[in-house]
């Protein structure tokens, strides 16, 4: 019960006086809240489609079939003095209204309106809903005041219950059973060899309410096995393509491939009551059946410098998969390459993850990406150059078959001698240039991997680099050594001669140099203003010459 009290206090100080006066109670039955939908049945508000209750103003809402009576009730109790006064607007009209006592005595009905001068709890108010459209009541003291609430009933052609709503349902792809769909974003498209694949559902109709009636149907295709179960909660695989299921709040379908040992697809279909849900397309990978080495990077002898083997896993039809984590066979290590550690297993082709932060050396994180979607193992040198063979093996996520792969690995020093050479001993101005370092270890090897160019170690003359060398580990994919080289491109901007200097410290090499020309094309070949002088000097003596000659024959035959 809803009870309101007005108190007007008035202190008087002066001669000890002090006075409490009651405020009149204009209004003091009406407040928001006061009326609400009755709860329906099947035999009452059998219209409504969907309905919310609410003691703020404005917000007692309802979704109702046209053509249908709603019914509402007062749940505050009144007394005979109080007073309500309803106004109805859009396509609706006021049925009755009766106490109580189901009497309408004190009560005035018209279409639109009615005043109550007796409002008690359990008042009931009968509404026609006569078209499509918005419905607004309104309800306060009398007709001269403001309304204290509004209800407002959205009068449809037709409820929408139980029919599946794309906007408030979930459907979302993931590789493990525990936990119920929270997006339409799928977690995975892809699995691994012996893992199946959940689809997982939260049906809800389009009041947001929870669908558990009806069927759903789901089919898949290229021989791929479906079940339905119960979400956050493993159950076994399927025995054929199509099942059914009647729908609970959170629901998930197993999605298995028909064969394990290469890489297949499948599209899931899923309907609900015959209205297509939710289409998917899955790709299971085939289980490894070899492992497959792309590159081996060298590590420096003696330090923690470590060298890196990037390898990948194929299935039997040479699919390249993702897999578990490998290790060294540790009877393949010795004394040049002593132990080696997984850094990445092999994930799904085209899904990265970071290798920054893992325990290689910052500048290789960059050198290989800074992620990978391969696999990634850290060796350690010993402290003799040279390169040795170890074996690196896994397990295969289905039949546990073993798999192993031989690495040569490489284990070099740090820089002691070094040269620099272009490309090219001509240029033309705008051309761009080739600059390749070379470096070596003390005994003559390429240098490690992850050795890098200095800050500001490249010096171009007549030119400027298309990069600027800054030393740092972020920079490692450009600066680092590879095979014993480093490429750096410059444009050439300046004609003349002209040399590229590099300088490292830390080696027996002060600085390498490279030299090189840079013309300007636009005046090659041409001709100066001093040699076109000196060719009329030229032309003015010879001319000159044979006049003499010519006159000095004329005086001999005179």
């Amino acid at each position: 019960m809803k009870q309101r009290i007005a108190l007007v206090a008035v202190t008087a100080l002066t001669a000890g006086l002090f006075s409490v006066i009651a405020a009149p109670a204009a209004n003091a039955a009406e407040a928001a809240g006061d009326i609400d939908f009755s709860t329906p049945s099947d035999v009452l508000n059998v219209g409504i489609c969907t309905y919310t209750n609410s003691d703020t103003i404005n917000l007692t809402v309802a979704t109702a079939r046209s053509g249908s009576s709603i019914r509402l009730v007062r749940t505050t109790l009144g007394n005979a003095a109080d007073n309500t006064y309803l106004a109805i607007s859009g396509p609706a009209i006021f049925v009755s209204h009766s106490v109580a006592a189901l009497t309408t005595a004190g009560a005035t009905i018209t279409p639109t309106t009615i005043t109550d001068g007796t409002a008690v709890a359990g008042d009931l108010t009968t509404v026609l809903l006569t078209g499509v459209g918005t419905v607004t009541l309104s309800y306060g003291a009398d007709a001269a005041s403001n309304p204290v609430d509004t209800i407002t009933i959205s009068s449809v052609a037709a409820c929408a219950n139980a029919a599946w709503s794309a906007t408030d349902s979930f459907v979302q792809m993931s590789t493990t059973a525990a936990g119920n769909a929270s997006s339409n974003v799928d977690a995975n498209t892809s699995t691994t060899a012996g893992t199946p694949m959940y689809i997982k559902l939260q049906p809800k109709d389009a009041y947001a309410t929870a669908i558990t009636t009806g069927t759903l149907y789901a089919s898949a295709t290229n021989g791929a096995l479906v079940s339905w179960g119960a979400a956050a909660a493993g159950f076994p695989a399927g025995t054929g393509s199509v099942a059914t299921a009647t729908p609970t709040a959170n629901h998930q379908l197993r999605v298995s491939p028909a064969q394990t040992a290469t890489t297949s697809t499948t599209v899931v279909t899923i309907t609900l009551n015959g209205a297509a849900v939710a289409t998917k397309t899955i790709t299971f990978h085939g289980e490894q059946a070899s492992i497959s080495i792309a590159a081996t990077y060298a590590g420096r002898t003696s330090t923690g410098d470590s060298g890196v083997v990037v390898f990948q896993y194929k299935d039997s039809a040479g699919n390249v998969v993702p897999g578990g984590a490998a290790a060294i066979v540790p009877t393949s290590a010795g004394t040049r390459i002593t132990t080696a550690t997984s850094i990445l297993a092999p994930n799904n082709p085209g899904t990265k993850t970071t290798l920054v932060g893992t325990a290689l050396a910052d500048n290789m994180e960059y050198k290989l990406g800074g992620s990978s979607d391969n696999g990634v193992m850290a060796y350690t040198c010993g402290s003799s150059a040279g390169t040795a063979d170890f074996t690196i093996a896994t397990t295969s996520t289905v039949n546990a078959n073993t798999l192993t792969a031989t690495v040569t690995g490489k284990c070099y020093g740090g820089l002691s001698t070094y040269t620099v050479a272009t490309d090219k001993a001509k240029y033309n101005i705008g051309d761009i240039a080739t600059l390749t370092i070379s470096a070596k270890d003390s005994s003559g090897n390429p240098v490690s991997d992850n050795t890098q160019l200095q800050a500001s170690s490249v010096s171009v003359g007549g030119g400027t680099a298309t990069y600027t060398v800054l030393g740092t580990a972020a920079a490692g994919a450009l600066e680092t050594f590879t095979n014993g080289t480093v490429v750096i491109r410059a444009q050439m901007t300046t004609e003349g001669t002209f040399n590229t200097v590099v300088a490292l410290t830390g080696a027996k090499d002060a600085s390498a140099t490279a030299t090189y020309t840079v013309v300007n094309p636009a005046t090659v070949g041409a001709v100066s203003n001093a040699d076109v002088l000196k060719s009329i000097v030229a032309l003015i003596a010879s001319i000159n010459k044979q006049i003499a000659a010519l006159q000095k024959l004329i005086l001999a035959r005179r």
